[in-house]
């Protein structure tokens, strides 16, 4: 991530044609941003020098946004946490502590956030149209973005991960304070990301899936479709029975 934020380094809030072109191409082809492209054969928006955007295309506020998307398009669970004056030793502390368990921690701007939630379900949410249409939208998330804000990202749905995650919150002493999350898609406040975090993993449930499985697959099984079959049986041979004329009269004699 640090070559993103260290755009910020060229002079001006926006910068030169030229300069802007260096900066992106130093960034775009690194591994660790291929994932920023769409899901097109076109280079993805936030390298294209010819984007109509809200604000100038190599503003900082344009950057912001595509940065926020990349986080969100890239982690199945984003935590949103209000910081309390952290000094620069706390800051370095808990994003060494988080990194170790999987994690990331970004300060984040609450209006250019806000911003890229109106539009988060768009291609391009610093489009300048786009920011027009969903100006006057609201976001589930939004009411998070009060105060100091910062993000927690996590690749993975883990909710393993996120147990140490909160285990590193609670050791803050309220510098970091859990105010909500983004579960892939679904919303939660903070009470419901503490019972998410006493879920197994995915990997764990997939082990019980399987190992339902194969005690159904065994004897088990064989004897439930044993037992259905023998029902089924005994219940066509007695309507048999009722519907045979002689059946009838052989248990009358």
């Amino acid at each position: 991530m640090r070559g993103l934020i260290n755009i910020s380094k060229y002079g001006g809030s926006v910068l030169s044609r030229s300069a802007g072109v260096c900066a992106l191409n130093k960034i775009a082809f690194r591994p660790q941003f291929q994932s920023l492209r769409f899901q097109t054969t076109e280079s993805s928006p936030i390298f294209s020098l010819e984007r109509n955007t809200a604000k100038p295309v190599l503003s900082r506020k344009t950057f912001l946004v595509d940065y926020y998307k990349y986080l969100n398009d890239s982690n199945e669970i984003v935590l949103f946490v209000h910081h309390n004056n952290l000094v620069k030793a706390e800051n370095k502390k808990f994003r060494s502590d988080l990194r170790k368990i999987g994690a990331n921690l970004n300060i984040i701007r609450n209006s250019i956030y806000d911003v890229y939630l109106k539009s988060e379900h768009e291609k391009d949410p610093a489009d300048a149209e786009v920011s027009k249409r969903n100006k006057d939208r609201t976001h589930p998330l939004s009411p998070l973005l009060n105060g100091p804000t910062g993000i927690i990202t996590i690749p993975k749905c883990d909710p393993p991960t996120v147990a140490k995650v909160l285990k590193v919150l609670n050791s803050a002493q309220e510098k970091l304070i859990l105010m909500g999350a983004r579960v892939e898609q679904k919303v939660l406040d903070a009470r419901q990301v503490e019972e998410f975090k006493d879920l197994p993993s995915k990997e764990e449930l997939q082990a019980q899936l399987v190992g339902s499985l194969t005690i159904l697959g065994g004897a088990g099984l064989v004897r439930t479709l044993e037992a259905s079959s023998n029902v089924l049986y005994l219940t066509l041979e007695e309507r048999r029975k009722d519907m045979d004329p002689n059946e009838k009269s052989n248990e009358e004699n």
